[in-house]
Formats: structure tokens, sequence, C-alpha cells
């Protein structure tokens, strides 16, 4: 199975390549190649440079994990915000539904309120922020496709090499110079951890399913929560971690408080639950990469 990963510089796409042997790997992106697998550098909003890539790669998916996610900078910047969460899903909806190539958009648990969570597929969507609604109307544009999926998720964990930081890494370098750590403590979700997203996209693939998906932890916690977990589990001193309302930060977009993905519908498909919080660092701590590169922290 080949699969053709956009975005393959991210977080996610990183940890989408770094599995050997779970398909042959092809990556593209706007900036040049720093992953080792064949790489295509491209503009994906031309969507003539999208559909000679894929007629000249030939993949039986692609995995598009390109997106703008800096939920705040899609409010400042609406253009570039529409550019990379809606134009590139629609130039690969259209270049795979005429080449018959499967198509798996990421999406996210922004496109609920947060009133109620966690969410099933089916609930209600109501998007408070101009990423959830872009990331909404990208999911509409692959229904007409034979082959798509749509996978939400939320709150990706974990150490992939050559990204920038995430909540987890900056959590544990903020914790280990005995720094205050400031986290929300109304914002609920369950946290995934990338090489177990990873994983389940290429099953999903394996599996030529189609549909809406949610994929998210088997643990249901606050961001607090979630960095006195953290703090606990490495040994760093948890009184560091202060808890403190959204409302009291002035962000520039509203986000869904009592957010979560349940995950029944996939669970049923793969015949196994996600990953939980405290199993997640414990593969993480084992990782080699991360052994590596925050040795204070390895088990």
């Amino acid at each position: 199975m080949r699969i053709l990963v956009t975005g393959a510089n991210g977080f996610l796409g990183r940890r989408l390549l770094a599995q050997e042997g779970a398909a042959e790997w092809v990556g593209c992106g706007r900036g040049a190649a720093t992953v080792g697998v064949p790489y295509w550098q491209l503009e994906l909003t031309d969507r003539d440079a999208v559909a000679a890539l894929v007629a000249e790669v030939a993949p039986d998916w692609v995995v598009n994990a390109a997106a703008m996610t800096n939920v705040d900078q899609c409010e400042e910047d609406a253009d570039a915000a529409r550019r990379a969460n809606v134009e590139i899903v629609e130039h690969l909806a259209a270049v795979c539904g005429d080449a018959g190539v499967g198509l798996v958009q990421i999406s996210t648990d922004y496109v609920f309120d947060g009133a109620a969570g966690p969410y099933a597929e089916g609930d209600a969507t109501n998007p408070l922020s101009n990423y959830g609604r872009l990331k909404l109307e990208s999911e509409s544009l692959l229904r007409g496709l034979e082959r798509a999926l749509v996978v939400r998720t939320l709150w990706l964990y974990g150490y992939v090499p050559g990204t920038g930081a995430n909540f987890t890494t900056w959590s544990l370098e903020t914790l280990a110079a005995g720094e205050p750590l400031r986290v929300f403590a109304d914002q609920w979700g369950n946290p995934t951890y990338v090489p177990d997203l990873a994983r389940t996209l290429v099953e999903l693939c394996r599996a030529e399913v189609s549909g809406l998906f949610h994929m998210g932890g088997a643990t249901f916690m606050t961001r607090h929560d979630l960095a006195l977990a953290l703090a606990d589990f490495f040994d760093l001193d948890s009184a560091l971690v202060q808890p403190v309302p959204t409302g009291e930060v002035g962000l520039k977009a509203e986000r869904p408080l009592r957010s979560g993905l349940k995950t029944d519908t996939l669970e049923a498909i793969l015949g196994r639950r996600p990953l939980g919080f405290s199993e997640g660092l414990e593969c993480m701590a084992r990782d080699p990469d991360f052994r590596r590169d925050f040795p204070q922290f390895a088990r």
C-alpha cells in the first residue's frame, strides 16, 4: 500500500512517515525535504501541481496532514487560513476523486461548541472559531468521494524529532527548569498520542473503510489534569502547575471548553481502544528518539 502524506514535515506527517514497513511512504510539502522517504516539494494550493504529483506517485491513499492549526492565527489571517484548510482540500478532493485515490482528511474537535462533550460522530456540530468553521467546511468536500475518510482528533502529544515544541515537551521543559506552568483548568478533552493516531490512520486505510471517525485517547481530562499527570509521571514538582480559567487569558479565538471525542465507532472497526494518557506517556518515555533528546526524562 502506497500512501502519499501532505504536510510531511509537520508533527503528524513526520510521525506517519516514521512507521517503517507499515506502508510505502511518499511525502510532499511546501518546504524542503527533511524526511527520509521520497519527497516532492510543491505548493498544495496549485491544483495542477497536485494533479501531476498524484499521477506520478499513483498512491493508494493520500493523507492530508497539511493545515493551518494555530487557532488564533486563523482568526487574524482568514485568507491564509482558508487557503490552507479549505482550498488545499478542494484540490485534493477533486484530484483524488478523478484518479480513484483514497483521501484522508484530518479534522478536529473544534467543529463542536464544547457545551456537552465528549462527542460522537453523529452529534450536532457548532464551531465557535474560524478554524473550526473551516475544518467543518473541509469535511463536506469529501462527501461525494467513493473512497474518503474524515478523522477528527484532538490534543496531540508525544515527541517527533525535527518538529517544534508541543504541549507535552514544552510542559516538561518548563517544569524541569523549576518555572511555574499556567494551564487551563476548564478545557476538557481526551489527549491523543500521536503514534497511536498514525497507526490508526494506516489501519483505516488498509481496511478500505470510508466515512467519519473520531480518534482520541482513552483518558478524559482537563489540560490542568494533563499537566499534573505529566509532572507526576516524570517526578517533577506538580506544585508548579497552576490552574487558570480560559476566560482570563484573552484568546482571539473562542475554544470549546467541555470537548472530547467518543471513539466507539473506531473501536468497533479496529477491535481495540486508543491508548490512555498514562499508556501514551509510558510509550513516549521508552521511545528511542525521546530517550536520546530528553535523556533526563527517559525510563
